[in-house]
Protein backbone atom coordinates (compact mmCIF):
# COMPACT_ATOMS: atom_id res chain seq x y z
CA UNK A 1 0.00 0.00 0.00
CA UNK A 2 2.68 2.39 0.85
CA UNK A 3 4.77 2.29 -2.48
CA UNK A 4 1.15 2.53 -4.34
CA UNK A 5 0.50 5.83 -2.56
CA UNK A 6 4.51 7.00 -3.10
CA UNK A 7 3.52 6.59 -6.95
CA UNK A 8 0.76 8.75 -7.55
CA UNK A 9 3.04 11.45 -4.85
CA UNK A 10 5.98 11.01 -7.56
CA UNK A 11 3.99 12.09 -10.17
CA UNK A 12 2.01 14.79 -8.67
CA UNK A 13 5.46 16.02 -7.51
CA UNK A 14 6.79 16.76 -10.96
CA UNK A 15 3.72 17.57 -12.30
CA UNK A 16 3.82 20.37 -10.02
CA UNK A 17 7.38 21.19 -10.96
CA UNK A 18 6.58 21.19 -14.73
CA UNK A 19 3.76 24.03 -14.08
CA UNK A 20 6.03 25.82 -12.16
CA UNK A 21 8.62 26.20 -15.33
CA UNK A 22 5.18 26.91 -17.13
CA UNK A 23 5.77 30.32 -14.77
CA UNK A 24 9.30 30.52 -14.92
CA UNK A 25 10.57 33.81 -16.96
CA UNK A 26 12.97 33.81 -20.01
CA UNK A 27 13.88 37.47 -20.86
CA UNK A 28 15.96 36.70 -23.58
CA UNK A 29 13.17 37.52 -26.68
CA UNK A 30 14.89 35.00 -29.26
CA UNK A 31 14.44 31.77 -26.79
CA UNK A 32 11.29 32.39 -25.59
CA UNK A 33 9.01 29.79 -25.14
CA UNK A 34 9.01 26.19 -23.40
CA UNK A 35 11.10 26.17 -20.45
CA UNK A 36 12.61 23.29 -18.50
CA UNK A 37 14.90 23.77 -15.25
CA UNK A 38 15.70 25.23 -12.29
CA UNK A 39 13.60 28.44 -11.47
CA UNK A 40 14.17 31.25 -8.54
CA UNK A 41 11.75 34.09 -7.85
CA UNK A 42 9.30 33.44 -11.31
CA UNK A 43 12.68 33.39 -13.27
CA UNK A 44 14.60 31.00 -15.05
CA UNK A 45 17.87 30.47 -12.92
CA UNK A 46 20.15 28.10 -12.70
CA UNK A 47 20.99 25.07 -15.12
CA UNK A 48 18.15 25.06 -18.10
CA UNK A 49 16.75 24.50 -21.40
CA UNK A 50 14.95 26.71 -23.36
CA UNK A 51 13.09 26.59 -26.94
CA UNK A 52 11.69 29.25 -28.78
CA UNK A 53 12.92 30.39 -32.04
CA UNK A 54 16.17 29.32 -31.09
CA UNK A 55 17.12 27.20 -28.64
CA UNK A 56 19.66 27.61 -25.52
CA UNK A 57 20.27 25.35 -22.79
CA UNK A 58 23.08 25.51 -19.81
CA UNK A 59 23.11 28.03 -17.09
CA UNK A 60 20.39 31.24 -16.00
CA UNK A 61 20.54 33.60 -13.62
CA UNK A 62 17.62 36.12 -13.05
CA UNK A 63 16.11 34.83 -16.52
CA UNK A 64 18.81 35.49 -18.89
CA UNK A 65 21.27 33.06 -19.98
CA UNK A 66 24.56 33.53 -17.89
CA UNK A 67 27.59 30.72 -16.92
CA UNK A 68 28.26 28.09 -19.75
CA UNK A 69 25.47 27.02 -21.92
CA UNK A 70 25.27 25.76 -25.55
CA UNK A 71 23.13 28.49 -28.49
CA UNK A 72 21.82 26.69 -31.35
CA UNK A 73 20.45 29.03 -34.64
CA UNK A 74 17.69 27.12 -36.77
CA UNK A 75 19.62 26.24 -39.16
CA UNK A 76 21.87 24.11 -37.37
CA UNK A 77 24.94 26.94 -36.10
CA UNK A 78 25.74 26.90 -32.69
CA UNK A 79 28.04 28.70 -29.97
CA UNK A 80 28.79 27.05 -27.00
CA UNK A 81 30.96 28.75 -24.32
CA UNK A 82 30.33 32.11 -21.86
CA UNK A 83 27.31 33.88 -21.30
CA UNK A 84 26.59 37.35 -18.83
CA UNK A 85 23.58 38.90 -18.84
CA UNK A 86 21.78 37.09 -22.38
CA UNK A 87 25.54 38.32 -24.27
CA UNK A 88 27.98 36.29 -25.57
CA UNK A 89 31.07 36.97 -22.90
CA UNK A 90 34.32 34.91 -22.56
CA UNK A 91 35.81 32.34 -23.86
CA UNK A 92 33.73 30.24 -26.54
CA UNK A 93 33.18 28.38 -29.91
CA UNK A 94 31.22 29.15 -32.19
CA UNK A 95 30.18 26.44 -34.95
CA UNK A 96 28.64 27.52 -38.70
CA UNK A 97 28.27 25.14 -41.15
CA UNK A 98 27.25 25.75 -44.61
CA UNK A 99 27.57 24.10 -47.88
CA UNK A 100 28.20 20.61 -45.53
CA UNK A 101 31.16 22.83 -44.22
CA UNK A 102 31.90 23.19 -40.78
CA UNK A 103 33.90 26.56 -39.50
CA UNK A 104 34.73 26.57 -36.25
CA UNK A 105 35.33 30.19 -34.55
CA UNK A 106 37.26 29.85 -31.19
CA UNK A 107 38.52 32.87 -29.05
CA UNK A 108 37.07 35.81 -27.04
CA UNK A 109 33.88 37.51 -26.47
CA UNK A 110 33.25 40.62 -24.65
CA UNK A 111 29.67 41.99 -24.44
CA UNK A 112 28.24 39.44 -27.57
CA UNK A 113 31.33 41.26 -29.75
CA UNK A 114 34.18 38.92 -30.79
CA UNK A 115 37.46 40.13 -29.67
CA UNK A 116 39.80 37.55 -31.15
CA UNK A 117 41.79 35.02 -30.44
CA UNK A 118 43.14 35.70 -27.18
CA UNK A 119 41.74 37.41 -24.10
CA UNK A 120 43.94 40.08 -24.37
CA UNK A 121 45.55 41.06 -27.62
CA UNK A 122 49.06 41.37 -25.39
CA UNK A 123 50.03 42.06 -22.06
CA UNK A 124 53.39 43.47 -20.45
CA UNK A 125 55.34 40.71 -18.34
CA UNK A 126 57.48 42.96 -16.38
CA UNK A 127 59.12 46.27 -16.02
CA UNK A 128 61.66 48.46 -13.83
CA UNK A 129 60.27 50.92 -11.94
CA UNK A 130 61.66 53.59 -13.80
CA UNK A 131 59.67 52.89 -16.27
CA UNK A 132 56.15 54.83 -16.69
CA UNK A 133 52.41 54.16 -17.74
CA UNK A 134 53.37 51.95 -21.32
CA UNK A 135 50.68 52.93 -24.19
CA UNK A 136 49.94 49.80 -26.55
CA UNK A 137 47.88 50.91 -29.49
CA UNK A 138 47.07 48.71 -32.26
CA UNK A 139 46.43 50.62 -35.39
CA UNK A 140 45.49 48.16 -38.09
CA UNK A 141 45.50 44.46 -38.90
CA UNK A 142 46.76 44.65 -42.13
CA UNK A 143 51.06 45.69 -41.43
CA UNK A 144 52.80 43.24 -39.63
CA UNK A 145 55.01 46.16 -37.78
CA UNK A 146 55.61 47.58 -34.36
CA UNK A 147 56.62 51.28 -33.67
CA UNK A 148 58.26 51.20 -30.48
CA UNK A 149 58.54 54.89 -29.05
CA UNK A 150 60.71 55.84 -26.47
CA UNK A 151 61.18 59.24 -24.30
CA UNK A 152 63.29 60.07 -21.56
CA UNK A 153 61.46 62.24 -18.67
CA UNK A 154 62.51 64.29 -16.05
CA UNK A 155 62.50 62.20 -12.34
CA UNK A 156 58.84 62.97 -11.27
CA UNK A 157 57.87 66.10 -13.98
CA UNK A 158 56.44 64.37 -16.19
CA UNK A 159 58.30 66.83 -19.27
CA UNK A 160 60.86 65.70 -21.66
CA UNK A 161 64.91 65.96 -20.73
CA UNK A 162 66.54 68.89 -22.27
CA UNK A 163 68.30 67.82 -25.68
CA UNK A 164 71.26 65.46 -25.26
CA UNK A 165 69.64 63.40 -22.71
CA UNK A 166 67.54 61.14 -25.00
CA UNK A 167 67.09 57.80 -24.19
CA UNK A 168 68.01 55.05 -27.20
CA UNK A 169 67.36 51.14 -27.58
CA UNK A 170 70.68 49.30 -26.20
CA UNK A 171 69.19 46.10 -26.65
CA UNK A 172 66.16 43.41 -28.43
CA UNK A 173 65.86 40.34 -27.15
CA UNK A 174 63.33 38.20 -29.60
CA UNK A 175 62.27 35.42 -27.56
CA UNK A 176 59.01 34.25 -29.09
CA UNK A 177 58.39 34.90 -33.16
CA UNK A 178 60.95 36.83 -35.53
CA UNK A 179 61.11 40.15 -37.25
CA UNK A 180 62.55 41.10 -40.56
CA UNK A 181 64.12 44.31 -40.51
CA UNK A 182 64.86 47.32 -37.74
CA UNK A 183 65.41 51.22 -38.24
CA UNK A 184 65.52 53.76 -35.61
CA UNK A 185 65.83 57.73 -35.90
CA UNK A 186 66.10 60.43 -33.35
CA UNK A 187 63.51 62.74 -33.37
CA UNK A 188 62.38 65.19 -30.88
CA UNK A 189 64.48 63.93 -28.20
CA UNK A 190 62.92 60.80 -28.96
CA UNK A 191 63.95 57.56 -30.33
CA UNK A 192 61.36 55.84 -32.57
CA UNK A 193 62.21 52.09 -33.98
CA UNK A 194 60.34 50.60 -36.49
CA UNK A 195 60.09 46.54 -36.60
CA UNK A 196 58.97 45.11 -39.49
CA UNK A 197 58.00 41.90 -41.00
CA UNK A 198 56.71 40.61 -37.34
CA UNK A 199 55.77 37.03 -36.84
CA UNK A 200 53.40 36.73 -34.46
CA UNK A 201 53.06 36.10 -31.38
CA UNK A 202 55.80 38.26 -30.69
CA UNK A 203 57.43 38.62 -26.91
CA UNK A 204 60.91 40.67 -26.40
CA UNK A 205 62.73 42.02 -24.13
CA UNK A 206 63.82 45.42 -24.82
CA UNK A 207 66.44 47.50 -23.10
CA UNK A 208 67.18 51.49 -22.63
CA UNK A 209 70.29 51.39 -20.73
CA UNK A 210 69.66 50.17 -17.33
CA UNK A 211 65.68 50.31 -18.24
CA UNK A 212 63.95 47.20 -19.83
CA UNK A 213 60.71 45.86 -20.17
CA UNK A 214 59.07 42.32 -21.45
CA UNK A 215 56.02 42.75 -23.60
CA UNK A 216 54.25 39.88 -25.72
CA UNK A 217 52.47 40.75 -28.13
CA UNK A 218 49.57 38.24 -29.27
CA UNK A 219 47.68 39.78 -32.52
CA UNK A 220 48.86 39.83 -35.50
CA UNK A 221 48.81 43.60 -37.23
CA UNK A 222 50.34 47.04 -36.83
CA UNK A 223 51.26 48.23 -33.50
CA UNK A 224 52.27 51.39 -31.56
CA UNK A 225 54.26 51.18 -28.49
CA UNK A 226 55.34 54.06 -26.22
CA UNK A 227 57.40 54.21 -23.40
CA UNK A 228 58.38 56.80 -20.85
CA UNK A 229 61.57 56.89 -18.69
CA UNK A 230 61.78 58.61 -15.33
CA UNK A 231 65.11 59.78 -15.85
Amino acid sequence: MKRLFLVPLFLFTVQFAAAQNDDCKVLLDSIKGTYTGDCSNGKANGSGKSVGAHTYEGDFKAGWPEGKGKYTWPNGDYYYGGWKKGLKDGKGQLHRFENGKETLITGYWKKGNYRGEYENPYVINNTTSDIGRVEVTKLNDRDFTLTITVESLSAGTGFASPPGNTTMMTGLQVNRGSFVSKSANLLNNKEVTILRGIIFPFRAVMSFNNSTIDIEIFEQGAWDMRIPINK
